[in-house]
């Protein structure tokens, strides 16, 4: 489970922001799960809602990109290059404010506190403590970039000290601990990896693919492909089947000299999306026969539910946390609103699965929605004016009793009691009607005049 995730200066959330899934009231029916030793329980789905350009997908690029400094810092940064981070970059000199990532998390029925604070350099502190029994226990902490600075708390077990000199300044000694085959914190490391995942349209390849294996599998018996043939058919998309076949070795070698000629020309931060290792037809049945189209054939929206489902019946039967970026993108409100369901019902989701999304549908909030979601679980996002700063809170901010309906969320929040909407100034518009009108005018002057008088050409 995630508890809370917490950030400062990360792309456009320059000061402290902190997402929280704890669940603030008991809702029968919803799959609440209970945090070892609290009083607390987590909700199942966090919604993020804001204008455009306000920083929700930052809110969960945050979150994602802890993760990555997880699995990638050891194995895969530059020791020479420093810290791949993205600070806030509105503000004189934004190399000399550092960024701090916080998480609360449950593993393996542990409660664990983890976080660390880095530069564009090193890792200037890093820290990990565990509540055995609700006690808050150190594990380490790091106060510099070498193995002289870090202290261990005797729960941590297992040569600390020998592991702490493969340190480098822009590694974190979990990443470390985990490839040197550390039990506990191999188990934390795995988490990352596993516990948590992440939707975009960067990844449809990889979603793709994940999918299509589950989709293979769907004949064995209890396997997540016969729940993904169900949900494929639930969605009424006209598809009857897939036909899935390993991808054509020309089409990944032409896809290879691509990526190398773009690199090459480019630099290696060039990213360019991965070929699928499956082609992948959609079947359709009609009056005259079963007809194939493939996949790229077929809409966006049609394309992003096939990807999703892997992953989502992954976090459904795993108990892993899922991001998605901009959920309702490409789907229909009824879809993205059935899909919500099936994390928010604690008949489909029995293992404590979570899913963070960011939208606009404030459909989902409204009284057409079959998926009720409560106040605890909504938040918004929203810039500052002078400093373009994104502002992260939760509609609980507004309310001290439960005194608002389903059907009042959805009003209330187009109505601007929430804020977290876009600004738009109708002076302005204004003046852009009056200049097309005047324009048009002038130019249906000049076109009677020409045709009224003599031909250009006579001239």
């Amino acid at each position: 489970m995630l508890l809370r995730f917490q950030v400062t200066n990360h792309a456009s959330l320059r000061d402290e922001q902190e997402l929280s899934l704890i669940a603030n009231d008991d809702r029968p029916g919803r799959a609440e799960c209970d945090v070892p030793s609290s009083e607390f329980r987590t909700v199942p789905v966090a919604a993020v809602y804001g204008p455009n350009a306000s920083g929700k997908s930052n809110a969960l690029d945050a979150l994602m990109w802890m993760r990555f400094a997880v699995l990638s810092s050891f194995r895969r940064w530059d020791p020479a290059g420093g810290v791949p981070r993205r600070p806030f970059a509105l503000r004189t000199d934004p190399a000399q404010f550092p960024s701090t990532y916080e998480m609360d998390f449950v593993a393996e029925g542990t409660r664990y506190e983890f976080g660390f604070t880095v530069d564009d350099e090193r890792i200037i502190e890093e820290w990990l403590f565990c509540f055995p029994e609700g006690r808050r226990r150190r594990l380490y902490v790091r106060e510099g970039s070498d193995s002289e600075s870090m202290t261990f708390g005797r729960s941590l077990v297992g040569r600390p000290k020998t592991i702490a000199r493969l340190l480098r300044p822009n590694s974190l000694y979990l990443s470390v601990a985990a490839a040197q085959g550390h039990d506990l914190l191999g188990t934390l490391h795995r988490w990352f990896r596993n516990g948590v995942r992440v939707a975009s349209d960067q990844d449809f390849a990889d979603r793709l693919d994940y999918t299509m294996e589950l989709y293979r599998r769907r004949e064995t018996r209890g396997s997540r492909g016969e729940a993904l043939t169900r949900l494929l058919r639930f969605a009424d998309l006209g598809v009857a089947d897939l036909r899935v076949q390993d991808q054509d070795e020309e089409v990944k070698e032409e896809h290879g000299r691509v990526v190398a000629a773009l690199r090459e020309a480019l630099g290696r931060r060039v990213h360019v999306a991965g070929v699928p290792r499956h082609r992948v037809q959609v079947e359709h049945r009609t009056d005259e026969g079963l007809f194939g189209l493939e996949i790229d054939e077929e809409s966006s929206g049609t394309r992003t539910w096939i990807s999703m489902l892997g992953p989502v019946l992954s976090a459904l039967g795993e108990g892993s946390v899922l991001c998605v970026d901009e959920l309702d993108a490409r789907l229909h409100p009824y879809l993205a609103d059935a899909l919500v369901g099936l994390f928010q019902n604690a008949n489909s989701n029995r293992h404590g699965a979570q899913l963070i999304f960011s939208t606009h549908e404030t459909s989902l909030l409204g009284h057409t929605s079959r998926t009720e979601l409560f106040r605890d679980q909504v938040w918004f996002t929203e810039k500052d004016a002078g400093t373009s700063a994104t502002r992260l809170f939760p509609i609980t901010d507004f309310y001290v009793r439960d005194s608002v309906t389903k059907d009042n969320l959805e009003k209330r929040y187009l109505s601007g009691r929430y804020g977290a909407l876009p600004f738009l100034d109708d002076d302005l518009l204004s003046q852009l009607t009056a200049e097309l009108s005047d324009g048009g005018e002038r130019g249906s002057g000049k076109v009677a005049e020409t045709s009224s008088g003599a031909s250009p050409g006579a001239a």
